[in-house]
């Protein structure tokens, strides 16, 4: 029987916004977070938290990093590169045994989790009530088209960004 370990994953609204500083799980983050945070109000809190052990930050592997790429192009979502890290280190650390939970308010970077079966909290609002899939639609013929598309393949027409949700 594997027993897992929880962890924390750390964005940088999670930070700024007092990450639960009172939960005794490890708790871990990507550089490019300490970056964001460093030129933010937290710039303080964070140096003390990496000093003290408290927090801890990896790079994300980039086996990982392909992978969320991958389903961002899929599901036609769009990240930051710094949130792109985040859920790879999460890939990272689940694949090391631990129950990663990716601490964010970003709603898309909460879609990419959920639609990876990446465990996810909310900090400071109420997280996601759907899953979104970027589709591209097209007013005149009504076809939809996955990828990047510009302009119909059916009629020429130019083609629209729409989502379509399903209930979590």
């Amino acid at each position: 029987m594997r027993i897992s370990t929880v962890v924390l994953v750390l964005d940088t609204s999670s930070i700024i916004n007092g990450y639960p500083t009172a939960d005794p799980a490890e708790k871990y983050t990507v550089p490019e977070v300490v970056e964001e945070a460093r030129s933010t109000t937290a710039a303080a809190s964070i140096g003390i938290l990496i000093d003290s052990g408290d927090l801890k930050v990896w790079g994300a592997s980039p086996g990982s990093v392909e992978r969320v790429n991958e389903k961002l192009e899929e599901i036609g979502g769009e990240l930051s590169p710094t949130d792109v890290r985040l859920a790879a280190l999460t890939i990272d650390l689940a694949e090391r045994g631990m129950e990663p939970v990716l601490m964010t308010d970003d709603y898309g970077l909460q879609n990419l989790a959920s639609t990876m079966n990446l465990g996810f909290r909310s900090v400071a609002t109420p997280g996601i009530k759907s899953v979104f899939h970027w589709e591209m639609t097209c007013p005149a013929c009504g076809k939809t088209w996955d990828g990047d598309l510009v302009t119909c393949p059916e009629c020429g027409n130019s083609l629209r960004r729409r989502v379509s949700r399903r209930r979590l």
